[in-house]
């Protein structure tokens, strides 16, 4: 797949041993196809809550095996290419928060009983654990920023809705497999 974006450029800060900030890595990474026809970059992920940023280990080493996970968060860049229509939309839903900011481009966020929200640049679309899926039938590329936070599956009337509607081995991106 074209990449249509330059490849986001990620800052992390951090501590020198005598306390004061410094910065710990400043580099792009890059942002990759995946087998579900988006283009993926994760810049940051972390694996509890409250987070320690106490020592640097860089998290974009290790691969991201999930959209979202269940003990901290994930922020990652998603680009969706021109002309994607609903046919090849993947409707999914994940354990978590998911913040959408929508940085170039156009795209529409559907939900169920074809509930559609068309955005624009500059729009935010707050993801509370539903089911979904992400268009773009423009002629040119949308970059969307993620912050999928970890959430309790939504339980409604004593039924959970948990993770769907996606492969794992097709979403997983950046660093090396985990062992």
């Amino acid at each position: 797949m074209t990449s249509w974006f330059p490849d986001p450029r990620r800052i992390v800060t951090g501590h020198n041993s005598e306390g004061k900030a410094i910065v710990v890595a400043d580099s792009t990474i890059p942002c990759l196809p995946t087998p579900i026809g988006a283009n993926f970059a994760v810049l940051y992920e972390t694996h509890e809550f409250p987070v320690s940023n106490d020592e640097w280990v860089d998290p974009t080493k290790v691969r991201t095996t999930d959209l979202a996970n269940g003990k901290g968060i994930v922020l990652r860049v998603v680009d969706i290419p021109p002309n994607v229509e609903k046919a090849g939309m993947l409707f999914h839903r994940t354990e978590s928060l998911d913040f959408g900011i929508l940085f170039s481009g156009e795209v529409i966020c559907h939900l169920d009983d074809d509930v559609e929200i068309h955005m624009k640049a500059g729009d935010v679309c707050v993801q509370r654990g539903t089911i979904h899926g992400w268009t773009n039938s423009t002629d040119k590329p949308a970059r969307v920023y993620f912050i999928l936070s970890a959430a309790k599956p939504v339980n409604i009337n004593g039924e959970s809705l948990t993770a769907a509607g996606y492969k794992k081995d097709e979403i997983q991106s950046g660093g090396e497999l985990r062992n």
